[in-house]
């Protein structure tokens, strides 16, 4: 007998609740609409393995809508890297202005602090999801892949971390304990490996660069100073470079700001006590509350406030909690 938790979807036996228990099982990661044409007499799964420190499983789903918004991140205050091998259908993904089609052989990455909206045919394909403090270095170039599909079947090593995470799922039944962590780091480091540029991306500098100004805005994005002035005496790169780096995030002041926002709202979602908007605030750079609420606004659609309030309405509930939600939670842990 295995020693690993699992939650699977079981199906109602009335067929007529079978699409509301689909979107009420996966709710805690998307919310979920089933396409008017959704074939339910087909297959559907979803098989979710607990290997301690990652979530590994498979999904088989029929056509929906899936979608993460803002108030969902907001309420869940999860800091965690979704990545799905399509192993069969596709899907057309929407995510920071832009749209993209994920195919079989591809894998997409959701980042599950960042909005998104996918449209989706019948899919089938194997899942990992990992704490982002798992990845390790690999925190610089991780949030610019949202949503972004990446060929996995040409590429070795992308390969290797799709066999080795369906070796897990079909492996399951025989896994012990004290394997766990031992099995989860290794998920960790391939799924890390994936997501090394390309030789071919850009000139090796560009990349070291780039993934040395990321890590140092991580660190620096309590300071009010942090800024395109900071960045070019720190390191000795012209604006132009500068804006070229960061072109696919807007420049280098847009990804800052983004960096500032995902971080306040994560802060604002977190287990614990309950914080104030203007430690948050300055905690992300911002020189006051009010240029904080307004500018969390813009890109979230709501209030910091009301943020506070919907983390407050999820913790309330947490002894009721799904399955799948109290595994994702337990993950920052």
């Amino acid at each position: 007998m295995t020693d690993i938790l699992c939650d699977r979807f079981i199906a109602p036996t009335d067929p007529a609740l079978l699409a509301q228990s689909w979107c009420n099982h996966l709710a805690p990661v998307f919310e979920a609409e089933l396409a008017p044409d959704a074939d339910l007499a087909s297959p559907i799964s979803l098989t979710t393995y607990h290997f301690g420190e990652a979530l590994v499983g498979s999904v088989t789903a029929p056509a929906q809508r899936l979608k993460r918004s803002a108030r969902t991140i907001a309420r869940q205050g999860v800091d965690h890297i979704l990545i799905q091998f399509y192993t069969a259908g596709q899907s057309r993904v929407g995510a920071a202005r832009r749209s993209v089609e994920i195919n079989a052989s591809q894998l997409v990455v959701f980042d599950l602090t960042q909005p998104i909206v996918s449209e989706a045919g019948p899919v089938s394909a194997t899942t990992v999801m990992l704490p982002r403090k798992l990845l390790g270095d690999q925190i610089a170039t991780i949030e610019s892949l949202h949503g972004k599909p990446l060929d996995y079947r040409s590429a070795p090593v992308r390969n290797l971390s799709y066999t080795y995470l369906s070796g897990l799922v079909a492996s399951a039944a025989s896994t012990e304990a004290h394997q766990l962590r031992y099995l989860s780091s290794a998920a960790a480091d391939l799924c890390a490996a994936c997501f090394q540029p390309d030789a071919n991306q850009a000139p090796a500098l560009d990349r070291l660069n780039k993934v040395a100004i990321c890590q140092y805005i991580e660190q620096e994005l309590a300071s009010e100073s942090l800024g395109i002035d900071a960045l070019i005496l720190r390191f000795g790169l012209s604006r132009a470079t500068l804006y070229r780096l960061f072109e696919e995030e807007d420049g280098v002041a847009s990804h800052i700001r983004e960096r500032r926002l995902l971080r306040a709202m994560k802060l604002l979602g977190a287990a614990g006590g309950r914080p104030r908007i203007s430690s948050v605030a300055y905690a992300t750079g911002f020189s006051d509350e009010k240029t904080f609420s307004r500018a969390f606004r813009r890109r979230f659609g709501f209030l910091p406030s009301e943020a506070l309030a919907e983390r407050s309405l999820a913790h309330r509930g947490h002894d009721s909690a799904p399955v799948l939600l109290g595994w994702m939670r337990s993950l920052s842990a």
